[in-house]
C-alpha cells in the first residue's frame, strides 16, 4: 500500500546522471519512511535485536525537505535565520549498508530505464535515508570497476556512492554471495542492509547471500524488474539488442511462452521464501513505474 505523503520519482534512461543521483538527497526522510528504517516493529519481521539505544548529536545542517521536524535545530536556525536540522551519531547498529546490483543482466530495459538504473536511484536514496537519519552509510556495488564505499558518515558516503554510479565502468561479474559475505564479514551487528537487485541468482546462492547478511542484522531487499520479465507482450516477433548483438524474441511460440511461465513462478518463489524469514523485508519495483510506489513482494 502506497503511503501518504511520498514523493513522485520514475527513474529513465540507460545511464545513472551524477545530478539527478545527488538531487534526491531532498527525499531521504520519505526513502527511510519507505524503507521502515526507524520502525521498531515491522509487520511480518521479527523486532530488531540489534536496535541502537541512544544517539549522540553530531552537527547540524541547513534543513532539507523530508527531514524530521523534530530533529530541526532552533537554535542554530534563530542564529543564522535558515531552518537547521540536527544530525546525530547513532550508537552500535546505526548502520546503512547497501548493496547494488550493476551487472550485466540489469543493464536491460524495455520501458523507461535500465534495471540498472532504476537500483542505482534505489542505492542512492538508500544512501540520503541514511543521511537523514544521521547513520552511517556504506555501499558494495556488483559488476563495477569502483565497487566499494567504505562505510562513514552518510552524507559524504552517500555522495560518494552517487558519483561512483555515475562514473562506473563495467567490472568483475560477482555473485551476489560473495558480495554479501563482504559486506557482512565489514558491517558491525546490527547493520541494516539493503539488498538491490533483479535477484536473478540461483535460490540456494540467495538464501546464503541473505543468511550472511541476516547473521549480522536486518535486511530488506528490493527486487527490480521490467515489465518484460514480468509479462510478455502479444504474440510476435521482436527484435532485442545489446548495441552489438541483435536477437529476435517470438512470444507466438507456445515454448517461449511456456519457458517464461516456470521462470516467473521459479522468480516469485524465491522471493516468498526469502520474505518468510524474520528479519528480511522484501519489496518489488518495475521499470518504469513511480519508485515509491514500490510495494511488498508478493
Amino acid at each position: 500500500m502506497i503511503q501518504a505523503g511520498l514523493p513522485r520519482h520514475v527513474p529513465r534512461g540507460v545511464r545513472p546522471a551524477l545530478e539527478e543521483l545527488l538531487a534526491l538527497r531532498r527525499h531521504g526522510g520519505a526513502m527511510r519512511r519507505l524503507l521502515a528504517l526507524d520502525a521498531e516493529r515491522r509487520e511480518g519481521t521479527r523486532a530488531s535485536a540489534f536496535r541502537n539505544q541512544g544517539m549522540d548529536y553530531a552537527e547540524s545542517r541547513p534543513y532539507s525537505a523530508g527531514d524530521d521536524v523534530r530533529r530541526i535545530d532552533w537554535r542554530v536556525t534563530a542564529r543564522t535565520g535558515r531552518a537547521h536540522t540536527k544530525i546525530f551519531r547513532p550508537e552500535r547498529g546505526g548502520d546503512v549498508v547497501c548493496l547494488v546490483d550493476q551487472r550485466a543482466p540489469m543493464r536491460f530495459g524495455t520501458r523507461a530505464a535500465f534495471k540498472s538504473v532504476v537500483a542505482a536511484h534505489v542505492a542512492a536514496l538508500a544512501g540520503w535515508a541514511a543521511a537523514a537519519g544521521g547513520e552511517r552509510f556504506g555501499a558494495h556495488i556488483a559488476g563495477a570497476r569502483a565497487r566499494h564505499v567504505p562505510l562513514g558518515a552518510a552524507e559524504g558516503a552517500a555522495a560518494a556512492l552517487c558519483a561512483a554510479l555515475a562514473a562506473q565502468q563495467p567490472g568483475e561479474e560477482e555473485p551476489l554471495e560473495r558480495l554479501a559475505a563482504r559486506a557482512a564479514a565489514e558491517g558491525p551487528i546490527g547493520t541494516r542492509f539493503v539488498l538491490v537487485s533483479d535477484l536473478a541468482e540461483s535460490g540456494e546462492a540467495l538464501e546464503r547471500a541473505a543468511q550472511s547478511l541476516r547473521a549480522r542484522g536486518e535486511l530488506v531487499i528490493v527486487c527490480v524488474r521490467d515489465p518484460l520479465e514480468l509479462r510478455l507482450p502479444p504474440p510476435a516477433r521482436y527484435p532485442l539488442t545489446d548495441g552489438r548483438e541483435q536477437l529476435v524474441l517470438d512470444t507466438a511460440s507456445a515454448g517461449v511462452r511456456a519457458a517464461h511461465a516456470r521462470a516467473l513462478e521459479a522468480h516469485r518463489a524465491r522471493l516468498q521464501r526469502l520474505a518468510a524469514h524474520p528479519g528480511t523485508r522484501c519489496l518489488a519495483l518495475c521499470a518504469g513505474e513511480d519508485l515509491f510506489g514500490m510495494r511488498a513482494a508478493a
